[in-house]
């Protein structure tokens, strides 16, 4: 399975996706890569339960359902502006029919992003110390990654974020002498 980087242009071409603002495309672009499958390779089975939602970009996906084929998703055409099997636990499996590329987002994290989009926009301009940890500086993956935050509908995710205010801050690990610069830079 092949990896690559994705553009703006592409996630526009499938639903909803359409819809998100510029920068919202842009933060999942970011986030999201196009994969590839081998014919006869299995993306997933009847029955699972992983919440990824994935489009074909190209290539045939054979949608199985009780050993027959029931529909043929091909990259390209309309029936692939839309999330492939989107039900979960999945109804059918989904194997390749020939060589397939498509992208898989977190569902959860499309949910949210959908949520964000409608309501407004937010920004952080720097979050520090644990995305230093795990080596990532993307503030909404680090909080959506948060088990507390599973829990939520993103419907009320809305609301926390409506409550957010900016607070700048001066890390505790900055030495003394340039905390005092700091301070005194700030009464200026």
């Amino acid at each position: 399975m092949t990896i690559e980087q994705l553009d703006i242009e592409l996630l526009k071409g499938f639903s909803p996706l359409d819809g998100l603002k510029r920068d919202n495309l842009a933060a999942l672009a970011k986030k999201v890569r196009i994969r590839e499958l081998s014919p006869a390779q299995i993306l997933f089975k009847e029955g699972d339960t992983e919440k990824r939602t994935v489009y074909v970009v190209s290539g045939a996906l054979e949608l199985i359902d009780g050993g027959k084929i029931a529909q043929v998703v091909e990259g390209g055409t309309e029936s692939a502006r839309n999330p492939v099997s989107p039900m979960f636990p999945r109804r059918v499996t989904a194997r390749a029919h020939d060589r397939v590329q498509y992208i898989s987002i977190d569902s959860d994290l499309l949910d949210v992003m959908l949520t964000w989009d409608q309501t407004g926009s937010y920004e952080v301009s720097e979050l520090q110390g644990q995305a230093e940890e795990v080596g990532g500086d993307d503030w909404m993956t680090m909080l959506l990654q948060a088990k507390a935050f599973h829990k939520i509908p993103p419907a009320n995710i809305q609301a926390i974020f409506m409550r957010m205010q900016q607070i700048n801050y001066t890390s505790p690990a900055t030495s003394s002498s340039s905390r005092a610069r700091k301070a005194t830079t700030s009464t200026c």
